[in-house]
């Protein structure tokens, strides 16, 4: 998080404890995603309440495979083969496949009726997606968590959570609007974490250095950290201020201990609240958040993550003819950048594998970690939803990735427009179907030297195809 934006931050907390300290704190009727997550309604909260929910899907990636790659042998024996980016994951085996992504089951509810000063939350994942992949493909816990409810001013939650964050990080599953998240968001803080006893192998001038499988992924954030989160929002007549800040171990999901040192995460909103309560509330908001924390590798050393964010909403009259939603957010990040390896490692195509294919400046079968604090990328998405009847959304969405700004020929930009279409068949029943129309670019490819490079990066981004997902939500 830059200078300007930690001004903009300890402001808008000022702000926000003056309102507090001035009297015009108060319980907002409306609800936010702070509210819904983290704390349970007062009065009518059940000891226990069970709730889930599961996400069956189809994919189907429509990418071509690679062609046109020169050089070794080493290189030249991955023509014909589909890059991961044209299967489907988590599993990166299919182009096509039906999947049960999601299938989560918890329970929350509070520990102290008489006033609801407690309250809990447990949830648990049993679908195949990147938390379970990365946890040995076994049942994961996701949310483990107890909230207290210490007063009008502060509530603390302590556990297993999600971070304070951006838009995407901060919806509930069950209600967001598109089945994939946005490449910035994938890339950036859905983190995968890499065993600090990974023995990396540096190459080129942009000092990064290549992970030697994806089995030293040994972890998934997945918006989450285990931690501890102090938060709380208020109104004044028709506004509504909200904030949360966290101190998280910076780690996977699946560990209780990092290596990595405390990771700092902020958020502050601002809404102006037309009506209604819930996720499909009468609202227009605006809000900036960050996150700072820094990631180790033994052989490397520590090095820094720094991510932050803006963006604002505007909906109306959602689930209603004619009601209408828009949503759009910047992403800023430096330092600590990984970038997911071309192909799945395969010792019959690459056993005399030695060295950086494509020339050092991405390795074809092999993550990259891209440490320095120099490195910089950047995401933006816009996207909008009509109700042309009660039951049915049309959706639209863009969004831009620019990985390693900082570096022209390392840089590649991701492109993405989504169309698609939500069908209600009841109140917690839904058909969603999206089309992404994906492009990857080389944005300066004079800015490598090396023709044969140049060539090479340019034929694996030229490869990427489209993709469609169709996809049921049932929450019980």
């Amino acid at each position: 998080m830059n200078f300007t934006s930690k001004k903009i931050f300890t402001k808008a907390a000022l702000g926000a404890a003056i309102l507090s300290a001035s009297g015009f704190a108060q319980y907002a009727q409306a609800a936010n995603w702070l509210q819904l997550y983290n704390t349970e309604p007062p009065g009518v909260t059940p000891a226990v309440k069970v709730w889930g929910f599961i996400q069956p899907d189809y994919a189907s990636a429509q990418g071509n495979a690679v062609s046109g790659l020169m050089g070794p042998p080493s290189v030249t024996a991955f023509n014909g083969t589909v890059p991961n980016f044209n299967l489907i994951g988590p599993d990166l085996k299919s182009s096509n496949t039906f999947n049960l992504l999601r299938a989560r089951i918890g329970m929350r509810g509070t520990l102290s009726p008489l006033d609801d000063k407690l309250t809990y939350f447990v949830l648990a994942e049993f679908g195949n997606n990147g938390l379970t992949h990365f946890s040995g493909k076994h049942p994961v816990m996701t949310d483990a968590f107890v909230t207290w409810n210490a007063s009008k001013v502060a509530r603390f939650s302590i556990g297993l959570q999600k971070v304070p964050g951006g838009w995407e990080s901060r919806v509930g599953i069950p209600v967001l609007p598109f089945i994939n998240f946005s490449t910035a968001s994938v890339q950036n803080t859905l983190e995968r974490f890499i065993s600090p006893n990974a023995a990396v192998t540096a190459s080129g001038n942009g000092g990064y250095q290549f992970v030697p499988s994806s089995s030293n992924v040994d972890g998934y954030g997945a918006f989450r950290d285990i931690g501890v989160k102090v938060f709380n929002w208020f109104n004044r007549g028709p506004w509504e201020y909200a904030y949360a800040f966290m101190v998280g171990n910076g780690g996977p999901i699946t560990s209780t201990s990092s290596t990595n040192g405390l990771d700092t995460y902020g958020m502050l909103r601002t809404s102006y609240v037309f009506g209604g309560k819930g996720p499909y509330r009468n609202d227009a908001g605006i809000w900036v958040w960050f996150h700072n924390g820094q990631r180790k590798i033994n052989q490397i050393g520590t090095h820094d993550i720094k991510r932050w964010g803006v963006g604002g909403e505007y909906g109306r009259n959602q689930r209603q003819t004619g009601g209408y939603s828009i949503h759009a957010g910047y992403m800023h990040a430096s330092g600590w950048i990984l970038a997911p390896a071309p192909f799945q490692y395969d010792g019959s195509t690459a056993s005399n594998y030695a060295g950086p294919a494509l020339g050092a400046y991405n390795n074809l079968t092999q993550w990259t970690i891209y440490p320095g604090s120099s490195n910089t990328s950047s995401g933006v998405f816009a996207q909008g939803g009509y109700f042309v009847a009660h039951n049915i959304e049309l959706q639209l969405r863009y969004d831009e990735y620019s990985r390693l700004k900082n570096n022209p020929a390392l840089q590649r930009d991701f492109k993405t427009w989504t169309v698609g279409a939500q069908y209600y068949l009841t109140k917690n029943t839904r058909l969603t179907l999206n089309y992404a129309i994906q492009k990857l670019t080389v944005p300066h490819p004079d800015a490598i030297t090396n023709p044969v490079q140049r060539n090479n990066a340019q034929a694996i981004a030229r490869s990427m195809g489209n993709r469609l997902d169709l996809q049921l939500t049932a929450q019980f």
